[in-house]
């Protein structure tokens, strides 16, 4: 009898400092105390004469129950398998690798650009041929770093990278896969300002920004592992790579600063 599986899992990365929790189970359909081989041959003798209720109740008579294991448990379960990242992978293609793409990528691909230019990418944006959850990002001269992270310099900048606890300044854009704006700190009028290793950012943004150095320009690619949270309350496309363009401007040392009673940050 072929064993049931799904997975579930908690929803992605928060932007806040509280890590939503990255559990996961699987439920699968498992012999109890293993029904006989006669309970089974009289199961199977009457499954085509009940309708789906009839059949349903004969199942349970035989012995089969459903249980929710943890992951290290089910893993070890025979027959239980996690269906992949709930994530997906991110791939990093060169042009010279999208002559080997089969037809039906090139055209997903061709489709992918053809938005894009509707929404006036700016050059040199990455291509995406989405397969499910995983997805192959087509660019020349990105890097992939080892928490999967892509990114592409255009301006090194000069000085020392920033560290936990300072305060980063910048300006930012952000895209999703078919080129769309869905932010950017040029609508507020000001750049950003925020605080390094507070959890106040998108991780892979964050991871970004951390290799910066001032006056930097760089394109980030955050896979959807390394994303942020997905949902109806968020304007952040479910399962998909977000694009952002970034110049830091500055970093800023941060030292906390007593009058009387009181105490405040001051990044200077």
């Amino acid at each position: 009898m072929m064993l049931s599986q799904r997975t579930c899992r908690a929803p992605a990365r928060p932007f806040s400092s509280k890590q939503s929790s990255r559990s996961r189970c699987t439920i699968l359909a498992r012999a109890g105390a293993g029904p006989s081989e006669q309970q089974l041959r009289r199961t199977e003798s009457v499954a085509g004469s009940l309708d789906r209720r009839q059949l349903l109740a004969a199942l349970a008579g035989a012995g089969i129950v459903s249980s929710v294991l943890p992951p290290s448990e089910a893993s070890a379960a025979d027959g239980a398998s996690v269906v992949g990242p709930p994530e997906g992978n991110a791939y990093l293609l060169s042009s010279t690798d999208v002559a080997a793409l089969n037809s039906q990528e090139k055209l997903v691909l061709n489709l992918n650009r053809r938005i894009q230019t509707q929404n006036r990418v700016p050059v040199d944006f990455p291509g995406f041929i989405r397969e499910g959850f995983d997805v192959k990002v087509v660019g020349e001269g990105y890097q992939v770093a080892p928490s999967g992270l892509i990114y592409k310099d255009f301006e090194e900048g000069t000085g020392s990278l920033p560290l936990d606890g300072q305060e980063v300044v910048f300006n930012y854009t952000g895209y999703n896969e078919s080129g769309s704006v869905i932010d950017t700190s040029f609508r507020q009028g000001r750049p950003a300002q925020t605080r390094l290793g507070v959890n106040g950012m998108i991780p892979g943004f964050e991871l970004g920004v951390k290799t910066m150095k001032p006056g930097g320009k760089r394109r980030i690619i955050v896979p959807p592992a390394l994303g942020p949270p997905v949902g109806p309350s968020t304007f952040f496309s479910a399962k998909q790579c977000e694009v952002f363009d970034v110049e830091l401007l500055a970093v800023r040392t941060c030292t906390r600063r007593q009058v009387m009673m009181f105490s405040d940050l001051v990044c200077e």
